[in-house]
């Protein structure tokens, strides 16, 4: 079985790589006919728009990769169906569970590869998309920003981090603030106002209390502030309001973390732990993938490459289907978060076994 499993598995990474790069191609081209006016129109140069793009490729990687799985598992386990390789080895005595060990490995494999980029250099990339993309790209044409904004949360220097889940530009006030200073993990103190505004070099508290903590996380002593400024936190206005980065810009983490103060400051969280349980649930898509291709490949005994590849983007686009149905019913609170996030991959898993469980019978 050890040259059958590597034969099998081999087989499949190549597919899969091979289908990578054609999406990855695909994506990029077809993003790039689309953004091409604004490319010409704000005179983005060719490094510029190379850099872009190279930034985009681990967000294309993470998307793509389950469509290359499946497409790649379609293909490695019609192509034994078609020439009979599947009726030989059922016939030595080998069950179709066993001859998907090395699938699964790779589905797994891709899986964990998946989670290590989403979360070591995704977000960062994400964030330089952004950037470039709003400062290189469309610096004369900037959609103005509203006024009010929401869900503030900045990291300043010191080991101070702010958050206000209302913040209003014009006026520089924040509302309901929170804000920490930890050192090297530990938290040394947590201001709760109901407002601050900058005046000048400093912002002024109103409302405030001051709690610090001792070594073992108890408060130690707390202090009431009716109105007045607290030394060391004067980050400017314009850092904390540009510095703003998106969900999709923060390791599991950084967003971790920012749920955690949002609820403290008694903000809505519902959205970001929906994302938060994302960044779990989407990359073991590829390994959830692997369960429905392999059983239903299977049965192809016509068909080729096309065949697959249309099975394949029709099976991932009802999937993802389903990972949106339930993102929008976790952000709107009608699931809770970690069901929503995981919803897709538990419909389509329990429907790979059923799948699996026939295929044995046939």
């Amino acid at each position: 079985m050890r040259v059958l499993d590597r034969y099998v598995f081999s087989e499949t990474w190549r597919t899969i790589l091979i289908g990578l790069l054609a999406f990855i191609t695909i994506f990029i081209t077809m993003d790039m006919v689309e953004n091409v006016d604004d490319f010409v129109d704000n005179k983005a140069g060719l490094a510029t728009v190379l850099k872009y793009y190279a930034f985009q490729i681990p967000h294309i990687f993470t998307l793509t990769l389950p469509v290359a799985v499946l497409i790649s598992c379609l293909f490695t386990v019609g192509q034994m169906a078609r020439h009979y390789e599947l009726i030989a080895i059922k016939a030595s005595g080998i069950r179709f569970a066993r001859t998907m060990v090395p699938l699964v490995a790779a589905g797994l494999m891709a899986s964990v590869l998946s989670l290590g980029v989403s979360e070591v250099i995704e977000p960062e990339a994400n964030s330089e998309v952004r950037n470039i993309k709003a400062g290189e790209i469309k610096k004369s044409s900037r959609k103005r920003q509203p006024r009010v904004r929401n869900n503030i949360s900045y990291r300043g220097a010191n080991g101070v981090f702010y958050f206000a889940p209302e913040y209003d530009t014009k006026l520089n006030v924040m509302k309901d603030v929170v804000v920490e200073k930890s050192d090297r993990g530990k938290l040394i103190f947590r201001l709760n106002a109901e407002q601050a505004t900058w005046q000048e070099t400093t912002w002024v508290f109103s409302e405030a209390w001051i709690r610090w903590f001792a070594e073992d996380g108890e408060v130690e002593r707390e202090a009431y502030v009716p109105e007045g400024p607290v030394s060391a936190l004067g980050d400017h206005p314009r850092n904390i309001v540009r510095e703003q980065r998106q969900p999709e810009e923060m390791s599991y983490r950084e967003l971790s973390d920012l749920v955690s103060r949002i609820d403290d400051s008694g903000g809505d969280t519902t959205k970001y732990r929906v994302g938060l349980n994302m960044k779990l649930s989407f990359p073991f898509t590829n390994l959830i993938v692997v369960l429905i291709g392999s059983p239903l490949s299977a049965r192809l005994r016509r068909g080729g490459l096309a065949v697959g590849v249309g099975l394949g983007l029709s099976l991932t686009f009802v999937y993802y289907g389903f990972i949106r149905v339930g993102q929008t019913l976790g952000d709107n609170a009608v699931l809770p978060p970690i069901f929503a996030a995981w919803l897709g991959n538990i419909f389509f898993g329990i429907c790979g076994i059923i799948m699996i469980s026939r295929a044995e019978k046939h």
